[in-house]
């Protein structure tokens, strides 16, 4: 398939309900992350007391890029099904969208996806396809990139998620252009719902698979800045743990379906991995406890610039086409 030219997409403007819903959606949010935080406001505090600021500061960029290279994964798919969108909104929807994961149930990702891309005439099963080919996308690489790089250093988190193993060919297997493009077909006609009218190209599927390693890579760096940070070892082996650990912890945190942002899941598995590379337990607990809050800032911060710019850019196009072209002669 070759390349689609990315356009100006139009804008449609939301109704009142629409406008009602989304603020309903976005209080939710904010009072699900803030409730987060205050519950673990006295081991925030401890943790803090422990790491430099130093790596603090350096694991938030980290963090941010990371995101950024998520996004772009999932925007190099929605490209590929036939749905370009320039940076700027499709950073807007997906990091919008993203704020779903904090609310209890994996589904409030998938709907604000669905209404947030329908406002660029994006197709609800276009929209929907992108949502579920990037979790898988997100699972999957998270997944090869543990099992690469954990080997080398923490043999008894193999050992204790061995499952995730028996889990990895089928997740591969389920991104061949050919095999996802007949699952999806299938769902959509037990839906009633009209076939794709494109299926991901082998391009674009080694496009969306290289962003989501670059974004668990670098995922990867902000958790080796904090165990370095908190005063845990330094070293290739090390940071082959921090990256295969926390791409372990979060590519299972989506499989719990009922925690937001799979939170406990995760931090679970990261102390258990990151323990010995931290300095122990209690180091590898409130690494992870600030690496959380650094993840949910990053994702409001993202969310709000992102809503921000493209406001700014919807006003400008606006303007743009109500002034009249003045004629010449």
């Amino acid at each position: 398939m070759t390349e689609i030219p990315s356009v100006e997409p139009p804008v449609s403007r939301p109704g009142r309900r629409a406008a009602t819903v989304k603020i309903a959606f976005g209080l939710a949010v904010l009072a699900f992350g803030t409730l987060y935080v205050v519950r673990r406001w006295d081991e925030l505090s401890a943790a803090l007391g422990r790491l430099s600021w130093p790596a603090v500061l350096l694991a938030i960029p980290l963090a941010w890029l990371a995101q950024a290279a998520a996004m772009s994964s999932q925007r190099s798919i929605m490209t590929d099904l036939g749905a370009p969108l320039p940076v700027v909104p499709a950073a807007r929807v997906y990091f919008v969208s993203q704020l779903g994961k904090y609310l209890p149930g994996s589904v409030w990702v998938m709907v604000a996806l669905v209404a947030l891309s329908r406002e660029y005439h994006i197709p609800r099963k276009t929209s929907f396809t992108a949502g579920v080919l990037s979790m898988a996308f997100s699972i999957a690489v998270a997944f090869v990139v543990a099992a690469v790089l954990l080997p080398l250093g923490a043999l008894d988190t193999v050992e204790h998620y061995w499952y995730v193993g028996l889990l990895l060919p089928v997740l591969l297997a389920t991104l061949h252009p050919r095999v996802v493009t007949g699952v999806l077909n299938t769902a959509l006609r037990l839906a009633r719902r009209e076939p794709l009218d494109t299926r991901m190209s082998y391009p674009g599927t080694f496009r969306a698979a290289g962003w989501m390693v670059l974004a668990w890579l670098l995922f990867g760096l902000h958790a080796f800045a904090l165990v370095v940070g908190i005063g845990g070892h330094a070293g290739w082996t090390p940071l082959a743990v921090s990256i295969g650990g926390f791409a372990l912890s979060y590519g299972i945190g989506p499989l719990f379906l009922i925690a937001p942002a799979g939170a406990g899941v995760r931090e679970t598995a990261l102390v258990l991995t990151l323990g010995a590379v931290a300095g122990g337990t209690a180091a590898a607990v409130a690494m992870a406890l600030v690496s959380r809050i650094v993840l949910i800032g990053t994702d409001f911060g993202q969310a709000g610039l992102w809503t921000m710019v493209d406001r700014r850019r919807r006003a400008r196009t606006e303007l743009t086409a109500a002034v009249p072209a003045r004629s010449v002669g």
